[in-house]
C-alpha cells in the first residue's frame, strides 16, 4: 500500500513538473508570436469582410508579415490604417499617392432592389455592422453610410434581390482629415 502510494506521488509530481515545463513553452511561444502578425492584426478593424482579397483580417495580417500583399487593401479600415501598416511591415516606398485611390474612389456598397425583396432578414441578420434596416416581410434598406461592402448580405439573400452599386462622387465621401503634403524645392 505505501509503496503505490510513494508512486503515484512520484507519477503526480513528474506529471506536475512536465505540466509547468510546458506551460513556460507555451508561454515562450506566444511572447515570439507578438510580432508583426499580431500589430498588424491589432491595427485591422476584425470584421473580417474580405474586401482585402483574403478570407479575413488574420489571414491578410499573416499576408502582409509574409510580404504578399499590399498595405493598402483593407478599406473598411481606411487610409490612416494603411499607412501604418506601410510604415509596420517596412513598405519604405510607399507614399501618400498610394493611398490615393483608396481615398477618393467612391466605395462599393450593397444594394437591395425592394421591388424583389421579401423582407424575410436573412440579410439583416447576417450584416456585421448593422447596415441594413427594415422590418419583417417588409422590404429592407441598406445605410450607404455604414455599409463595408463586404458581400455577406449578397450572399445570404435567397431572393437575390441584393447587387453592390458604386457610390456617386460627392463631397459627403470624401475625406476631410487628408494632410497637405509640403515638396521641398530643389533649389
Amino acid at each position: 500500500m505505501i509503496l503505490e502510494l510513494k508512486f503515484i506521488l512520484i507519477l503526480a509530481s513528474v506529471l506536475l513538473v512536465l505540466g509547468l515545463i510546458l506551460s513556460y513553452l507555451s508561454t515562450l511561444a506566444d511572447k515570439k508570436e507578438d510580432s508583426a502578425e499580431k500589430r498588424i492584426e491589432m491595427l485591422l478593424p476584425g470584421i473580417n469582410c474580405g474586401q482585402c482579397g483574403f478570407p479575413g483580417c488574420n489571414a491578410y495580417a499573416k499576408a502582409l508579415a509574409d510580404k504578399k500583399a499590399a498595405p493598402n487593401l483593407c478599406r473598411p479600415a481606411g487610409a490612416e490604417v494603411a499607412k501604418q501598416l506601410g510604415v509596420l511591415v517596412g513598405d519604405t516606398n510607399a507614399t501618400y499617392g498610394d493611398y490615393e485611390e483608396q481615398l477618393f474612389s467612391p466605395r462599393m456598397v450593397a444594394y437591395i432592389h425592394e421591388n424583389s425583396c421579401t423582407g424575410c432578414g436573412k440579410c439583416k441578420r447576417k450584416c456585421p455592422v448593422d447596415a441594413i434596416a427594415g422590418v419583417l416581410k417588409d422590404a429592407h434598406m441598406v445605410d450607404p453610410d455604414l455599409c463595408i461592402g463586404c458581400d455577406d448580405c449578397i450572399n445570404t439573400c435567397p431572393e437575390n434581390c441584393i447587387e453592390k452599386i458604386r457610390l456617386d462622387h460627392d463631397l459627403s465621401h470624401f475625406n476631410w482629415n487628408i494632410h497637405s503634403v509640403q515638396i521641398k524645392s530643389g533649389s
